[in-house]
């Protein structure tokens, strides 16, 4: 599990400044200089942030929660968007589907991110239900995206890597 010490997130307060950053990110990789404080990868991250983007649209399929946490959901949707994700939520057996793809590159997260924007600015709306909050507006959802990117790259550092990793030339 990763600890707080090493996550330092930033906000997004539009779509438009998460595609910033991705693009910011992009340029970061490619000099070499992109870093994973957690336990997932850059590309890992992205994928993760991909896939629950890619299920408020289409819908999560066998992603189950238990009982108790799809009674008590509702009751939390009102918080989306006042009270921010915190890292450290394990998610249980039935939302496995939600983690990311072992192995994933850089470049192949950053192409699933990308193509969920590009859903968003074609007009495409998120209306499935959630599998723990249910009937979210595409506003919320949204939100609720917004701050689940945020919390997930507030994991991601800046910086040279360290000599003798081979990524320094």
């Amino acid at each position: 599990m990763a600890k707080r010490r090493d996550w330092s997130p930033a906000g997004f307060r539009s779509l438009d400044e998460l595609g910033a950053e991705l693009d910011a990110m992009e340029d970061e990789e490619r000099a070499g200089v992109l870093r994973a404080t957690g336990q997932w990868s850059p590309g890992q991250i992205l994928d993760h942030c991909a896939t629950l983007m890619r299920c408020s649209f289409d819908g999560f399929g066998g992603v189950r929660m238990p009982r108790l946490m799809r009674a008590a959901g509702p009751l939390m949707r009102p918080l989306v968007g006042k009270v921010q994700l915190r890292p450290g939520v394990r998610l249980p057996r039935g939302a496995r589907g939600l983690l990311p793809r072992e192995g994933v590159s850089f470049a192949e997260g950053l192409a699933a991110m990308r193509s969920q924007l590009a859903r968003l600015e074609a007009g495409e709306r998120m209306e499935a239900d959630s599998p723990l909050l249910g009937r979210m507006s595409h506003e919320r959802w949204v939100v609720l995206h917004l701050d689940h990117c945020r919390m997930h790259m507030g994991f991601l550092r800046r910086e040279p890597a360290p000599p003798g990793d081979g990524r320094n030339g």
